[in-house]
């Protein structure tokens, strides 16, 4: 049987873990990127002895897969694990710092909720089900069982640190589908939260320890491994402008550096971000390059500021801290980089990644970033109450950062589904669907990999 030619367009961890899962299966590959580098927002800079994860500075082990592909890449060496600390977020509200726990007996304890808020806890085991999940907003579906302060306190800064999002906008059931499962599961957030730890091992095979993850060069040690150690063969400074159908094959057209050529595959695996893939597939499926378009991206600015740790102390219990949206401030959040990870810069210093704008600020480009940097220093310096200037910062910016879970989220899955069946051989994956963390891109690209290996041998 003549060897079927499968392209994968993007090279970011979807893209190179597919195309990593397929040729394990023994297929041949080819990958087609945009920019000059593997990895998309998998990002890691050395500058002045600092080693920075622009963007992704960590991963969470959400599934065994992860431990798996280390071995297998040979990375179990340079493979790091946060410590328990890793797991304990904090809340930075009215100047105190606060422990923040998704476990029903500290939400009890916290101090800003009020005896109004806490009989909400004893009282939300007797609440109807959501029905028409699709529909129903992650503020809208808190506020109903657990409150408006478990909103602010809570859900809000979490929404902000996974999806730099706006509660308000994001669907529960896309974006938070284990707790839109646990409300529905046990008919109830408080009992869920009580039974699930204990059932959950049983449920999913592919559950991973949760730990908070990275390596010693930095997140980009993954995509790299990837992209050098399999040989595979990536196309860089390709940029895919259309596919179209050629007979009963996929017709490619590519632009390299101002040359447009067109190439001819079998199939074709799809993990570039939706406005790309809009523009690609509007000759083919108008309705879906439409639903694509809509697409919502959380525009992102990430600081990085180190300190003389004679400058500045540690007070904090957990390396994070989440800035809720009733602060009014630009910053989402802040995590002591240094603390989670070895290596991350010199010895005698503290270096914190500050996250900023986000869907509750918007996109902060427009502003001179020394402005925004002077922003980042402030409430970093108000927190860890610093004695000095920095030593050290620098940034980085995106204009579209973080897919968002919205309202149109299951209209595009339908559509995508409805797409992939009228035009058979092509598969669309990415972190607009299906979650965004990098657990969920691997595996989703180990799922994708099993249908085109499924679909290849039937046809």
């Amino acid at each position: 049987m003549q060897e079927k030619k499968i392209a994968v367009l993007g090279a970011g961890i979807s893209g190179l873990s597919v195309a990593y899962y397929l040729k394990r299966k023994g297929f041949t590959v080819n990958v087609y990127e945009k920019s000059g580098r593997a990895g998309g927002l998998i990002d890691t800079e050395k500058k002045n002895d600092y080693l920075l994860d622009k963007g992704i500075i960590s991963g969470i082990e959400t599934t065994s897969l992860i431990p798996e592909l280390v071995d297998e890449l040979g990375l179990r060496d340079s493979f790091l694990y946060a410590g328990e600390k890793a797991n304990l977020k904090q809340a930075y509200i009215g100047g105190r710092i606060y422990d923040l726990s998704m476990n029903p007996n500290n939400l009890l304890k916290f101090p800003l909720f009020t005896y109004k808020t806490k009989l909400r806890f004893f009282f939300e085991p007797f609440l109807p089900r959501t029905s028409r999940g699709e529909e129903v907003s992650v503020a809208e579906f808190v506020k109903k069982r657990l409150g408006k302060e478990f909103l602010d306190y809570v859900i809000e800064p979490f929404s902000a640190e996974v999806y730099a999002g706006d509660p308000k906008k994001l669907n529960i059931k896309a974006a938070y589908p284990k707790l839109f499962k646990l409300e529905q599961d046990y008919g109830s957030i408080i009992k869920g939260f009580k039974k699930a730890p204990f059932e959950q091992k049983k449920r999913d095979e592919l559950e991973g320890s949760g730990r908070l993850f990275s390596f010693k060069q930095g997140m980009s040690q993954l995509t790299e491994s990837l992209a050098s150690n399999l040989n595979l063969r990536i196309n860089y400074l390709h940029d895919i402008l259309k596919i179209s159908h050629k007979g009963e094959q996929f017709e490619l057209l590519v632009n390299k550096k101002g040359d447009t050529r067109v190439e001819l595959f079998d199939f074709v695996i799809s993990t570039l971000p939706a406005g790309v893939l809009s523009d690609a597939i509007v000759d083919i499926d108008n309705s879906l390059a439409e639903t694509l378009d809509k697409v919502e991206y959380a525009p992102l600015t990430q600081v990085y500021v180190s300190y003389l740790k004679q400058d500045l102390e540690i007070s904090t219990k957990g390396y994070t801290v989440l800035i809720p949206a009733i602060e009014n401030r630009e910053v989402l959040n802040i995590t002591h980089v240094s603390g989670l990870f070895e290596g991350r810069c010199p010895g005698d210093r503290h270096l914190f990644s500050v996250m900023m704008g986000g869907n509750r600020n918007g996109d902060l480009t427009a502003f001179d970033q020394k402005e925004i940097n002077k922003k980042a220093i402030a409430t970093l310096s108000e927190i860890f109450k610093a004695k000095d200037k920095p030593v050290f910062v620098t940034a980085k910016s995106w204009k579209k950062g973080v897919p968002q879970y919205g309202g149109e989220y299951f209209q595009l899955k339908d559509k995508i589904e409805k797409f992939e069946k009228e035009n058979s051989g092509i598969f669309i994956s990415g972190n607009f669907s299906g979650g965004v963390s990098i657990g969920d891109s691997i595996l989703n690209a180990y799922k994708t990999s099993e249908r085109v290996a499924r679909f290849i041998q039937q046809n």
